[in-house]
């Protein structure tokens, strides 16, 4: 669980740090990303803006697509405790986060599954998802209703970076 946490909280400051670079749109490659947020498609591609980073003794792969040049639109898939080809659901294997200046604050969740299709260590990973995420707002109001929106038919394709998630001194 500790390992989950440690994980969620990387790829959260992987996220920040990311979204204050520009990040140019690039031709179509084979790297891409497609999904759906409550019915509204979105989809970015090139291997510039879609990419799995694959931490294999911390058992760990990242998904993350930037939609736009700004960077200040992006989706994460996190697993845990990837073992490659196979599906992936619950709160302790899965993590889903998106960012967007359509939303007040960033959509985080762990309801759903992210299956894999396809694995080539240390070069590619295809695979389908779909999850249920938290509008993660800060609120102290006692009536607040949290929002939900839902992410379907996502599809993706990147090209996969390994290593460790934190390099040794």
């Amino acid at each position: 669980m500790k390992q989950f946490y440690f994980s969620a909280l990387l790829l959260l400051v992987i996220l920040i740090t990311g979204s204050c670079k520009k990040i140019p749109v690039v031709e179509y490659t084979n790297s891409s990303i497609s999904f759906k947020v409550d019915g509204v498609y979105k989809e970015a591609k090139g291997i510039q803006n879609v990419f799995g980073l694959h931490a294999k003794e911390e058992k760990v792969m990242m998904i993350i697509g930037n939609m736009d040049a700004a960077g200040d639109q992006q989706i994460s898939l996190l697993i845990n405790n990837f073992h490659g080809v196979g599906e992936y659901s619950g709160e302790e294997n899965i993590l889903g986060l998106y960012t967007s200046p359509e939303f007040e604050q960033s959509i985080i969740g762990s309801v759903g599954t992210i299956k894999i299709t396809e694995f080539t260590e240390g070069k590619s990973i295809k695979g389908e998802f779909q999850f249920k995420g938290e509008v993660a707002i800060i609120s102290t109001d006692p009536n607040h209703v949290p929002e939900f929106k839902m992410f379907s038919e996502g599809k993706f394709e990147a090209k996969v970076s390994t290593g460790p998630i934190v390099e040794p001194d």
